[in-house]
């Protein structure tokens, strides 16, 4: 991945499995896609975005990028599940803006769609925003996981 976004650092992006192994070379795991429409929301809407903060002693830890070992996918993989989430990839981000709630993020997103430099897809009925990359050939999809 060439482009590297001005609003996050790769510790934000990554779970710490992945970080402590590869260090600076997992950006090649990231998505461009996703981390260019993420840093595009960031840098729009002017407000600070909480995607993982674990590195800095927070609780956040797999809301971006998750390799197997991360619990998520690890369950999953324990119960002989197909798991194929976006988040594996790199291609996904589980993320909060401060002073938006994810409904007004969500809405937001729709009301400049037209903006969007690649379609999304946006998880409903929860209490953060998911963006992914999985490109459905709308420029916002909304599904329920």
């Amino acid at each position: 991945m060439l482009f590297r976004p001005q609003y996050f650092w790769l510790t934000e992006l990554v779970c710490p499995t992945v970080y402590n192994k590869f260090g600076d070379k997992a950006w090649m795991f990231i998505d461009e896609k996703a981390i260019v429409t993420l840093d595009w929301i960031r840098r729009t809407l002017d407000k600070p975005i909480t995607v993982n903060n674990w590195w800095d002693g927070g609780e956040y830890d797999q809301r971006g990028l998750r390799c197997n070992l991360c619990s998520v996918v690890k369950s999953k993989t324990d119960k002989d599940e197909v798991y194929l989430s976006a988040h594996i990839l790199g291609r996904a981000f589980d993320f909060d803006v401060d002073d938006m709630d994810a409904d007004e993020v969500r809405v937001w997103l729709a009301l400049n769609k037209s903006r969007l430099p690649y379609n999304i897809r946006l998880e409903k009925d929860v209490s953060w925003v998911h963006l992914d990359t999985y490109d459905t050939g709308s420029k916002i999809y909304l599904f329920n996981k």
